[in-house]
């Protein structure tokens, strides 16, 4: 990384203040791994690789680099009014090259209300502040090589013989450049009764353009998928902040509380608004459409059960479907059961985000406790595929125990029959699997002593803290699953996807601070 900046910072007659800030900065990024396998060695103790038989290697590098230019102006005065504003260009070399530089501009102009004089009269306001920014942000976290139509090892026949060769294996894009996102913001701090309370506030709209996506492109390409900047979303929503001095005695005790809301739209997708179907493991599991949120889930929308023959007979299924099969709607009505009647079963964004803090203090005893939740959105869990498909390969969740047995035993509506060959595309990606991500958890709670001062100058010490903690001491959810925090896939076409996530551990620690 190298970095060069040239500042300015001075104070102004009456109270005024500049400064100023310029830089440079560049960093290059490489990785690179090189391995040789080999097997058959002579005993465990000797592992050097000549020891056995090579038997193959690998190589692998990668590079990347980005280079900005920025530069920074604020003014101030008396410590009420303050104006920024901020440019940079920023160039990576993971676009292409006729777009590999973009540049981003911002401003903001704060308000500190409570040094009015008109503010004076009202001592139950400590601080009070309006803010409101605007700006221009770009992200390049995209593949390295993404506009670049990359090689790959492929065989060929030549002479009668198979030689080995390189083949094309992505699409090159020299168009390829940063997703942009424009941003406001309008905020309120307030202080009150000196700041017991504190209370933040926080609107934002943002709307990106030139999402960097790699979108399905036809097939008779060659190739499955391509680089684009393609499509514009909206993200808008509130984030609310509050903390608390409850006690201020020899009992201590703070809170401190966050609150988030956040609608995601998409608003256009392309020249021609076409939908963006993604896949995950098994296949087209999500879809984006304009009009709704990122990465919806795309699947079958399940009625029920088929509950005797005279109901399978009486509606479109599939031909292999049996009574206790999976009852699939007809979205489109045409009196078939096929791939034209999957539609949007749900998404991934929570209505809202919540997190409480509590610290408590008594001499020496201090408590500190975090919870943390998600109200709202869902998750699609693949994972029922295998743990709730009644094949007899391996375990099953209970709810299987509310399957349809019987015409007269038909079960929870939901969960069908027993079946080892599948009829009835049961184990196709539905309603079913959609759960709740809604979730209430205990994430930390530490307790802890610090020794008195009295005691620690006898024995000399500076400090002697004991303390203990739980990570992850209880949660409180619906979800069928390991952990609702679902993050399978890292990418925002496909959030949500529950495909055998690990779970989450719980930690106990026990720990001793002494300082000298």
């Amino acid at each position: 990384v190298t970095s060069h900046t040239l500042s300015y910072n001075f104070d102004l007659p009456s109270s005024h203040h500049f400064d100023a800030l310029i830089g440079f900065e560049a960093q290059k990024n490489d990785f690179e791994s090189n391995s040789v396998n080999a097997n058959k060695f002579p005993n465990d103790i000797v592992r050097t690789v000549g020891a056995g038989v090579v038997i193959g290697g690998n190589s692998f590098k990668d590079q990347w680099s980005l280079a900005s230019y920025f530069g920074r102006v604020g003014y101030s005065y008396k410590d009420k009014y303050r104006v920024n504003a901020a440019i940079r260009r920023d160039g990576s070399s993971r676009f292409g090259a006729n777009q590999r530089y973009g540049i981003f501009p911002s401003a903001s102009i704060g308000w500190r209300v409570s040094e009015e004089a008109f503010m004076k009269n009202i001592p139950v306001i400590s601080d009070m502040k309006l803010k409101v920014s605007y700006g221009l942000a770009g992200n390049n976290a995209f593949s390295n090589y993404g506009s670049i139509g990359t090689l790959g090892a492929d065989n060929y026949v030549f002479g009668n013989n198979l030689v080995n060769g390189l083949a094309t294996n992505s699409i090159g894009n020299d168009n390829l450049t940063w997703e942009k996102s424009r941003q406001t913001d309008i905020g309120l701090e307030l202080g009150l009764w000196k700041n017991r309370i504190f209370l933040t506030v926080d609107y934002y709209s943002r709307i990106t353009t030139d999402l960097l996506l790699s979108v399905q492109v036809p097939t008779l390409t060659g190739f499955a998928s391509a680089s684009r900047n393609i499509g514009k979303v909206e993200n808008k929503g509130m984030e609310f902040g509050l903390t608390t001095r409850n006690l201020t005695g020899a009992f201590k005790w703070s809170t401190d509380f966050n609150l988030s809301f956040n609608r995601n739209k998409v608003l256009a997708l392309g020249p021609t608004g076409d939908a963006i179907r993604s896949g995950t493991g098994v296949g087209e599991t999500n879809i984006t459409v304009i009009g709704k949120p990122l990465g919806n889930f795309y699947g079958y929308q399940q009625l029920g059960i088929f509950k005797d023959q005279a109901d399978l007979d009486s509606y479109p299924h599939d031909a292999t479907a049996r009574p206790g099969d999976v009852k699939f709607a007809d979205v489109n009505g045409d009196g078939k059961f096929n791939a034209d009647d999957r539609t949007l079963i749900g998404n991934n964004q929570p209505d809202f985000i919540y997190g409480m803090t509590n610290t408590l203090s008594f001499k020496g005893i201090d408590l500190g406790i975090t919870v943390q939740g998600i109200q709202g959105g869902q998750i699609l869990n693949l994972s029922r595929r295998f743990i709730e498909n009644l094949e007899g390969n391996q375990n099953q969740l209970s709810t299987i125990l509310d399957r349809w047995k019987s015409p007269q035993e038909p079960g929870n509506g939901i969960v069908p029959r027993a079946n080892q060959r599948s009829t009835g595309n049961n184990n196709a990606i539905s309603s079913r699997w959609v759960e709740s991500a809604s979730y209430f958890r205990i994430r930390n709670i530490t307790v802890g002593y610090n020794l008195p001062k009295s005691v620690i100058e006898r024995i000399k010490i500076q400090s002697l803290r004991l303390y203990g903690g739980i990570q992850n001491a209880f949660t409180s959810t619906k979800y069928l699953g390991f952990n609702p925090e679902v993050s399978g896939y890292e990418n925002a076409l496909t959030g949500g996807v529950d495909y055998g996530s690990y779970p989450l551990a719980r930690t106990y620690t026990i720990g001793l601070n002494i300082g000298f």
